[in-house]
């Protein structure tokens, strides 16, 4: 057997699975949805093994949306992590035995500490198990069995406790009207921050080349050259007025249909006019100007409609 055929088994057995999960759901998950939305303290996961590195992406995901939430090894919170815990918490403790010793440990540990206040789920693949038994909510997430070899490594199962984490985080997307905004700013860092957050301004190039309209074809393609912005713009050396720009691009398309090269100017080359942006707004909306007009370079205004620099399409991105 080629081994893609046999990947593709997996995708069919997992797939198999999740369905299996999916046509159990029920009103079980959105006591879970209610229960975190309502949740006056932190969203923790409990997990050994890996159990726990599913729990984690699954917290890092509420994180990101602005749910206070984070990760505990059951290993560790037996050994004194459970000090991090408060009455107000809910508690999602993840094993699909639902008899992970660590784990029921730290439940009965939590009820000592917690006898009222705390608020713990199970997402388990054995609704029988102890843990199951002694939680406030159950999740069933069984599967018939997992896609390995062997049907004993965690692989169908982890990949349906990573689903239902993926749909527990839309759920609360949703309850909470979440958007692109209220995303970035939760992520201010990267292509995404950059993007929705920052303005046109943070990320322009202030030094800005010049040409005349009569300025000579070699020193034109200088200027292009050692701004490194592909563009330079043009001003009428008598009334300082831009006129328009001259791209690389263009210098490329015109160049063979110029008469007398060595003595064509600026002018030769520009284009009359251009498209600008004020500095105020977002990459966002410089990004889809240059999009939708498939460009490159934007001339960048401030608010009394003077030039005050050239935004690329590399700036945003």
């Amino acid at each position: 057997m080629a081994y893609y055929e046999l990947a593709q088994d997996i995708f069919e057995s997992e797939k198999q699975a999740l369905d299996e999960v999916s046509q159990r759901l029920d009103e079980h998950f959105d006591d879970l949805v209610n229960m975190i939305n309502e949740t006056t303290g932190r969203v923790i996961f409990i997990g050994i093994g890996k159990s726990e590195i599913i729990a984690e992406k699954i917290s890092a995901s509420l994180s990101s949306i602005g749910q206070s939430s984070f990760t505990i090894d059951a290993a560790t919170a037996f050994h004194g992590d459970l000090g991090r815990l408060a009455k107000n918490d809910t508690v999602l403790l993840v094993s699909n035995s639902g008899e992970t010793q660590e784990v029921v440990q730290t439940l009965f540990a939590m009820k000592t500490i917690f006898p009222n206040g705390i608020s713990t789920v199970a997402l388990t693949g054995n609704p029988n198990s102890t843990l199951a038994k002694n939680t406030d909510l159950v999740i069933n997430l069984s599967v018939k069995k997992e896609a390995d070899v062997t049907g004993l490594a965690p692989t169908s199962s982890t990949t349906a406790t990573l689903v239902l984490g993926d749909a527990l985080l839309v759920a609360l997307e949703k309850i909470r009207s979440f958007d692109k905004k209220q995303f970035a700013q939760y992520h201010p860092g990267g292509s995404i921050g950059k993007m929705l957050l920052q303005q046109v301004k943070h990320v322009m190039h202030t030094k800005i080349p010049y040409v005349e309209e009569d300025t000579k074809i070699n020193d034109v393609i200088y200027t292009i050259s050692n701004f490194g912005l592909g563009i330079t713009l043009v001003r009428d050396i008598e009334t300082n007025q831009i006129t328009g720009i001259v791209t690389d691009g263009d210098i490329r398309k015109k160049f063979l249909d110029v008469p007398a090269v060595k003595r064509s100017t600026a002018r030769d080359y520009m284009t009359r006019g251009f498209v600008s942006i004020n500095q105020e707004k977002r990459n966002r909306d410089a990004w889809r100007m240059m999009a939708s007009r498939n460009i490159s370079n934007l001339i960048v205004w401030d608010n009394d409609d003077h030039v005050v620099g050239v935004i690329t399409i590399h700036d945003v991105l």
